[in-house]
């Protein structure tokens, strides 16, 4: 019995083992929120790693051509041969863009599908090949191919509770996707609208804090190491809608066509090639590669080196008004992109794509004079890539932060939405989406569920809050 004026034994041990027991699960939380915002922060680190890298290897791969223009028949060539055979080698989880990759990783209960494409290895692989296609001189972009990195790094350094809890690794994945792209263009809201647009066509509540911690965090890393700046510059040009507005319909209509068309056709490629090539592919890879980068040099060399790289450069000099000989630029540089994609190296098609649709914005201003110039280039960039990607609020967000270009916003919404309402009608399935289920039929047979950009969050596991 316990003495008058003292509380008895079993309730104050039990109030110390609450207490120890609230401890522990604070420093457990605290220790996951840790890993959650130091793989945000390595998000960012390789983000800068490969925007620094690819801008360094593509001045490196400019110095070589400027000294002979043929020695791009050797580097070319050289580079996605070499790609293909490390890719077969060691980095078989490396392959492709990138964004169809981190999609089919989405897919409910796919946990053998990320072991695959979401480990550590697979993150240095995918950097590595990255870069050495951007070295050779391919129409490659390191965008697509860290939205698959980040989805890997955040995945891998909270493994156990994804394992655990199918809303958690969801949650993971979109977080590392939004932020890589963040971090990669410095576009901390077109990350976020990327992840929810492209991705995850629902963002779960519960799951929102992460992702939009994660972008900020990675941000923070990119802008501390390269300096807070515009993507293609800053402009602040306008569209007099009074007298302009029917620039809108044009593009939007023009980029529906052709960026559905390009999306259909690399859909057609990506299930397989015409007779001789896909015969060529499978027995000869690392020689169809450098099949490939024979063509890819050839047009790099017949364009003046307009066609090499990323097309950052190029799309920067268009929207300045840099754009002597490049009237035939968009054309050429999407069939680099093209032969670029079939050769079976990876590489990212999101800023080449951009590139393409700078060129096509110089084109329509041909054919609309009198109307401001930069306006018409933007519009035909956000055009193409939503025509392509079937991703308007992505393309436009994308575009005005790049840009600051804030005067912009009514008549790259108006062209990104006709743009892709057009490109259904021409393409009957999304570009990243039409790969990721092609992908999953590689992966696991022909009968399988739509992809996971069409499976609503709402039926899944419980979801858990890893923040």
């Amino acid at each position: 019995m316990s003495k008058p004026g003292f509380p008895p034994f079993a309730p104050y041990h039990s109030r110390s083992s609450r207490r120890l027991r609230n401890f522990y699960l604070s420093v457990g939380l605290w220790r996951r929120r840790a890993s959650i915002w130091l793989a945000a922060i390595l998000v960012g680190l390789a983000a800068t790693t490969l925007a620094s890298g690819s801008h360094l290897l593509h001045r490196w791969f400019d110095a070589a051509y400027n000294a002979s223009p043929y020695w791009a028949l050797l580097i070319t060539p050289g580079g996605l041969g070499l790609s293909v055979w490390l890719l077969n080698r060691y980095f078989t989880g490396a392959g492709g863009g990138g964004i169809p990759q981190a999609i089919v990783c989405l897919q409910p209960g796919a946990v053998a599908i990320r072991e695959k494409f979401l480990t550590l290895r697979g993150v240095v692989g995918k950097m590595v090949l990255t870069l050495l296609g951007i070295a050779s001189g391919a129409t490659f972009g390191y965008e697509g191919p860290i939205v698959q990195v980040g989805a890997a790094i955040k995945y891998s350094f909270d493994r156990k509770a994804a394992l655990a809890n199918e809303g958690t690794a969801r949650g993971l994945i979109l977080a590392g996707a939004a932020a890589g792209v963040a971090a990669a263009f410095n576009t901390p809201l077109a990350g976020i609208v990327f992840a929810i647009e492209e991705m995850g066509r629902t963002l779960d509540q519960r799951s929102s804090k992460t992702i939009l911690l994660s972008v900020i965090l990675a941000g923070l890393t990119a802008t501390a190491l390269i300096g807070n700046y515009n993507y293609f510059g800053v402009t602040s040009t306008t569209l007099p809608l009074a007298s302009g507005w029917y620039a809108i319909p044009v593009t939007g209509l023009l980029g529906g066509v052709v960026g559905g068309l390009t999306a259909k056709l690399i859909l057609a490629f990506s299930h397989q090639l015409p007779g001789p090539l896909a015969r060529w592919r499978d027995s000869r890879p690392i020689l169809f590669a450098v099949g490939c980068g024979v063509v890819i040099a050839a047009i790099g060399i017949a364009s003046a080196g307009s066609t090499f790289g990323t097309g950052y450069y190029r799309a920067q000099d268009i929207i300045q008004g840099h754009n002597a000989g490049l009237e035939g630029y968009s054309v050429l540089k999407l069939i680099t992109l093209l032969l670029s994609y079939i050769s079976g190296a990876p590489g990212g098609m999101f800023a080449p794509s951009l590139a393409v649709g700078a060129g096509f914005g110089l084109n329509v201003s041909h054919l609309l004079p009198g109307l401001p110039y930069t306006a018409l280039v933007l519009l035909g960039m956000v055009a193409f890539f939503a025509g392509m990607t079937r991703a308007p609020m992505t393309g436009f967000v994308i575009v005005m932060e790049m840009t600051d270009s804030n005067g912009m916003i009514i008549p790259l919404m108006a062209a990104a939405l006709i743009a892709s309402s057009v490109s259904r009608i021409v393409s009957r399935h999304s570009l990243y989406d039409g790969q990721a289920h092609l992908l999953l039929k590689q992966l696991a047979g022909p009968r399988l569920p739509k992809p996971a950009t069409q499976v609503r969050a709402a039926s899944e596991a419980q979801q858990h809050d890893p923040d």
